[in-house]
């Protein structure tokens, strides 16, 4: 019997083994987390989006465990694109120990032009330059055919 024991406690304790514990927010602002269990190859983030629309900025905190499409690595990732009429700018930590993701990280600050132009479609002409701000360095197509800069 205590054989038998023995093994499903061994059991139990190796299945959760490599499962890692992120926080996860439970609102936009962050002000309270949770933790959750993410599943195999996750990483921890944590994340703070800034949004522009029409001259309205939106700032959100995001934390949670993310695939290897979002945190290919540890470390820094930022993330940026201007559509023209909307832009967003996320600054995101990726880590992969038990509750990794317990930092806020500072606001992310609106970026400045920096010189390169690609075209967006605002009316049925696609020849309206957009300014990429700060790190974007690329432009490109969506299937509607407009053109937009992204990092």
């Amino acid at each position: 019997m205590k054989a038998i024991f023995s093994l499903i406690l061994l059991w139990a304790l190796s299945s959760t083994a490599g499962a890692l514990q992120c926080q996860t927010c439970t609102d936009q602002m962050c002000s309270s987390t949770v933790l959750n269990t993410c599943s195999t190859e996750m990483m921890c983030i944590t994340a703070n989006i800034l949004a522009a629309s029409s001259g309205t900025q939106v700032t959100q905190i995001y934390k949670a465990c993310a695939p290897p499409s979002l945190c290919p690595s540890t470390g820094t990732q930022i993330f940026s694109v201007s559509l023209g009429f909307l832009s967003a700018l996320a600054s995101a930590v990726c880590c992969n120990t038990d509750n990794c993701n317990s930092e806020i990280l500072g606001n992310s600050a609106p970026q400045s032009s920096n010189g390169r132009l690609c075209n967006v479609c605002a009316t049925s002409e696609c020849n309206s330059p957009l300014q990429c701000q700060g790190v974007e360095d690329q432009c490109f197509v969506s299937t509607s055919e407009s053109l937009w800069c992204i990092l």
